[in-house]
């Protein structure tokens, strides 16, 4: 800790030795500390920025909504080629640190010193290919466990049909099953739940199996005294994954952290604030709604706060609305009838 109190960044270059619980848990705050957000990466790094600059406009069919050419737009489609050419003239910054080179030379090894560098050095490189091995295993493990979800999501659809089937049978008919199908398609929808679950909960074993490997090797690294490693060579990938994990099933369950709705919505706004990359500007981002908050009909209440939307429907009805509201304001200042004119006719 400093002198404010607040805690340590990790010195790359710095050796660790016995320290090496401390330093994980620097490396892991920011990832404990930081709110869980919906957006698919939480540092997007140039080359998926890139890719999403220069893919093709996407068609909409039959949105009902006002687009020009009927093309999707995104704020990403708007980067300018200026814009692009920074990005990949830019040279590749190595995001790993390179590791320390000892000479087994040097004058103040003793022979005993020299032996246990090369000792040293063999359970290094074990320990980086049984690392290597678990981290490959983690991306395909991370496959089938999507898998796993849209296998999950084809069995809610199906328990929804049954249950429609099952409660309106008047309205939905032999759509998606026939009287005779519904006991084979409970007894499909029971033995695919026990399935998915088990295979979920049997990623889930290897997942913490994994996280025990990576404790084993960092212990063996902490107790190597020539060949040491810096604080940016350790990883922290296996750490990382659970407590993404965690992090996730609380977002999942709010009910679990039992939050009043003032630290609801705190929460809500520093989420809104990472994904649009800077602090909300009240005057500039929040609008108030054009109903009054006290009338019974309106759309919103006194504590909502509503975040400016991209909604190209919503400007159009707006215009729609302006334009019927100046036709009748022609109309009534039109010197072509008279107020007898409009009396005769609501008569």
């Amino acid at each position: 800790m400093n002198l404010r109190g607040e805690p340590q960044r990790p010195n790359d270059n710095r050796e660790v030795g016995s320290d090496m619980e401390e330093v994980v848990r620097q490396k892991l705050a920011p990832t404990s500390e930081r709110p869980l957000i919906k957006s698919p990466m939480d540092v997007e790094s140039e080359q998926y920025e890139l890719e999403r600059s220069i893919q093709p406009l996407e068609d909409i069919v039959n949105t009902g909504e006002l687009l020009d050419d009927n093309k999707l737009i995104r704020d990403t489609d708007r980067v300018r080629p200026e814009d692009i050419a920074d990005v990949v003239s830019n040279p590749i910054i190595p995001t790993k640190s390179i590791p320390t080179v000892i000479d087994s030379n040097n004058e103040f090894f003793t022979e005993e010193d020299k032996a246990r560098l090369i000792l040293e050095e063999d359970k290094r490189r074990a320990v980086s290919d049984q690392r290597r091995f678990d981290f490959e295993n983690a991306f395909l493990e991370e496959q089938e466990r999507r898998v796993q979800f849209d296998e999950k999501i084809k069995i809610m659809k199906a328990e929804f049909e049954l249950y429609l089937k099952n409660t309106f049978p008047e309205f939905v008919g032999d759509r998606n099953m026939t009287d005779g199908d519904k006991q084979k398609n409970q007894a499909d929808i029971k033995r695919k739940k026990e399935e998915n679950s088990t295979k979920v909960k049997e990623l889930q074993r290897k997942k913490i199996e994994r996280l025990e490997r990576e404790k084993e090797r960092k212990l063996v690294e902490s107790q190597l005294r020539l060949n040491k490693l810096t604080e940016g060579e350790v990883q922290t990938f296996f750490e990382e994954e659970i407590i993404i994990e965690q992090k996730e099933k609380i977002a999942q369950n709010p009910q679990i952290e039992n939050l009043n709705p003032v630290q609801k919505q705190i929460r809500e706004i520093e989420e809104m604030e990472i994904r649009m990359g800077r602090p909300i500007v009240p005057h500039r981002d929040i609008v108030e709604s054009e109903e009054s908050d006290f009338d019974s009909n309106s759309m919103t209440n006194p504590t909502d706060i509503l975040i400016r939307p991209m909604n190209v429907e919503e400007e159009f009805n707006k215009r729609q609305k302006e334009n019927r509201l100046e036709i009748l304001r022609n109309e009534l200042n039109s010197n072509q009838r008279s107020e007898e004119d409009y009396v005769s006719t609501l008569k």
